[in-house]
């Protein structure tokens, strides 16, 4: 039976936002009680639970009771369900968006090993999924089925790019998670970053921190960090995403031309499973 597990000691990430072009911090805390995830702002406390998504397209922001809100929080949690953190008090600026750091959740792993994560006396509690669930949205899709491992399954298609088809499947583990996944950085294509920008985002956005594609591959002939890069980062952003619903059941997830919205959708069918038992 696994522990429940939390940092040893307190780690701050500061750098841009992605999308806002601000400077801005964060810093993960240990939480020693079992009370899952939980955000500070100020005086004012709040688990994980109580958090609502918005809908940001490109990203993931989150609301609270209180009106305080934080962008862009997919890879720092992505980072906590892959390393398999239970409990974590993690304090943000209200309305801030969390640093983007080098576009993937390296940074935030590296940070949490060299804090170190200390195991608890309490045994985690082991989510499972009764029966296997689908939702279809356009040429996309998204499964999940029972299962007594974590696992994600995620084909992306960009067709007449340098991204192309790619399929990535990894068993989740805290080694498999920080080797195959957590390195992977945010992608985009070229072609649409003017479009973004017009939008208002991506004004952090640059060559340090995001891969962008175009002609033959990644500008400036960037290395890809692993096969399937582009393909592992949307396995990051799934468990990130799915993180915001609670505790992760088991189970192999299955994504097709998947994102944001379709990850946020399967995570409300979690919590409205979970809220039925």
């Amino acid at each position: 039976m696994r522990k429940r597990r939390t940092v040893a000691a307190p780690v701050t990430f500061e750098g841009v936002g992605v999308h806002s072009g601000s400077q801005s911090s964060v810093t993960v805390l240990p939480l020693f009680s079992g009370t899952g995830v939980q955000f500070r702002f100020g005086a004012e406390v709040f688990p994980i639970t109580e958090a609502r998504t918005l809908g940001a397209a490109r990203s993931t922001s989150i609301a609270f009771p209180g009106g305080q809100t934080l962008r862009t929080v997919e890879h720092l949690m992505g980072a906590l369900s892959g390393l398999c953190i239970d409990d974590a008090l993690i304090e943000a600026r209200a309305g801030s968006e969390l640093p983007i750091l080098d576009g993937s959740a390296l940074p935030y792993v590296s940070g949490f090993i060299g804090a170190g994560i200390a195991e608890k006396d309490e045994a985690a509690e082991g989510a499972a999924l009764a029966s296997p669930l689908f939702i279809e949205q356009g040429k996309a899709s998204i499964a999940a089925a029972p299962s007594d491992i974590l696992r994600v399954t995620y084909v992306i298609d960009y067709p007449g790019t340098a991204i192309g088809t790619v399929l990535k499947d990894v068993t989740i583990t805290p080694e498999s998670f920080a080797s195959d996944v957590a390195p992977a950085r945010t992608f985009a294509l070229l072609s649409e970053v003017e479009s973004l920008k017009e939008s208002g985002l991506a004004r952090g956005g640059d060559l340090t921190n995001t891969l962008v594609f175009a002609g033959d591959g990644p500008l400036d002939g960037t290395p890809l960090r692993m096969d399937g890069e582009c393909a592992a980062h949307k396995i990051l952003d799934l468990l990130g995403d799915l993180a915001l619903a609670g505790p992760l059941p088991a189970a192999h997830y299955i994504c097709i031309r998947g994102g944001h919205g379709l990850h946020r959708r399967l995570a409300a069918r979690l919590v409205s499973l979970a809220g039925k038992k």
